[in-house]
């Protein structure tokens, strides 16, 4: 009974929708059955557009953009906390022990009050790789990554260290158990050290560690300031700012 006056209420619906004569579409009754056949038309061509990627746009994942070659390290050195996450990201990314003694960065401590990463700045005339003494030379450059490549088959170790000595960083450390000089060889151009310090870095300061494709020119300027002489600078800078004084406190770790 209820079924028989649904249909008959539905047939009369069409025929007033039939019959109705108004010019325009908004004027035009719509009937629940018109209505529901309209929405699925809808639906169905919405599904149809977002399958064949019409309207709705692609979303591009970050996996899909290659990721630039970082050829050169950075330093913001009075953003530096001595977390120390930098050495302990690259001594694994070395040797796959957390051994500080190892990593190819690391940080000094200037009289027990500010720290200062010393890192390789890979600069464009290798002074160091000048210095070797062996033929051939026992360090070299990438130059797909524009990181030090070290042979340790005619390398001299401590015995030489020429390469240390040429260093205008003071940058260049020796292998406790080998005597060989560490290098840093950019991580194949994903510096891991850069990675762990934007881990640990905080707000507002941001992080000390940072690379880039390419050098500007700066790794040329900052290699002459060696690391005390940075950590007289923001001693002065940053504790004592005004002074224009050499604060003598006792201690520190050694460059």
């Amino acid at each position: 009974m209820n079924l028989q006056l649904i249909r008959k209420n539905d047939r009369e619906e069409n025929v007033n929708d039939n019959t109705n004569d108004s010019s325009s579409p908004f004027d035009q009754k719509t009937s629940r059955r018109s209505f529901l056949k309209g929405a699925a038309v809808a639906t169905g061509g919405a599904l149809a557009t977002a399958a064949g990627g019409g309207i709705i746009p692609r979303t591009v994942r970050a996996a899909d953009a290659p990721r630039p070659v970082q050829r050169y390290l950075f330093a913001e050195r009075r953003n530096c906390t001595g977390c120390r996450s930098c050495e302990y990201a690259c001594s694994v990314r070395q040797s796959g022990l957390v051994r500080p003694s190892i990593a190819r960065i690391h940080i000094y401590r200037h009289k027990r009050i500010v720290d200062i990463p010393v890192i390789c700045w890979h600069c464009e005339d290798t002074p160091c790789i000048a210095a070797c003494p062996t033929n051939p030379k026992s360090l070299s450059v990438n130059p797909a990554t524009n990181g030090m490549i070290h042979t340790a088959a005619t390398c001299r170790g401590s015995s030489c260290l020429k390469c240390r000595d040429a260093c205008p960083a003071g940058y260049v450390r020796v292998h406790p158990d080998s005597g060989h000089p560490l290098m840093c060889d950019l991580c194949d151009g994903e510096p891991e050290c850069v990675k762990a310090c934007l881990r640990q870095s905080g707000n507002p300061q941001g992080p000390c560690l940072m690379a880039n494709a390419g050098g500007f020119g700066v790794n040329r300027a900052y290699r002459n300031v060696t690391p005390l002489q940075a950590g007289e600078d923001l001693l002065s800078m940053l504790f004592y700012p005004g002074t224009g004084e050499r604060v003598a406190t006792k201690g520190g770790d050694e460059p």
